[in-house]
């Protein structure tokens, strides 16, 4: 049993994202799949200043990612979740340590916002 069996899955848009100097970060790809989304935010407080945090994590299936050789290569992409952006900060592999299979990635988030630019879309 993984986490997809586990937990309702979400469609998301994965956003190959494309960075810019001028125009900043632009949409170069996307497509649209499904994982287990979990919305995370609240606020915290640090130096007496309150900061509201929008953290998230998606898990996303390894067979839509089979190019993706390593963990790095999440890193500054995005996803589009429920009309939100989100970038792509960290990701961690899921392991099954029994059957020592890969089981999901577990991608965390923070919120963006890209240019409009779509490139050829893969969907």
């Amino acid at each position: 049993m993984t986490v997809f069996d586990v937990f309702k899955q979400t469609p998301y848009i994965f956003l190959e994202i494309t960075k810019g100097t001028v125009r900043g970060d632009l949409i170069k790809h996307h497509t649209g799949l499904s994982g287990v989304f979990k919305q995370r935010s609240g606020v915290t407080a640090s130096n007496n200043i309150q900061v509201t945090d929008s953290t998230a994590t998606l898990h996303v299936k390894p067979v839509d990612f089979i190019d993706f050789t390593s963990t790095n290569m999440f890193v500054g992409h995005g996803v589009q979740v429920n009309g939100v952006s989100y970038q792509i900060v960290g990701a961690t592999a899921g392991m099954n340590f029994d059957t020592d299979t890969l089981e999901h990635y577990t991608l965390t988030l923070e919120r963006a916002d890209y240019g409009d630019y779509y490139g050829e879309a893969q969907e």
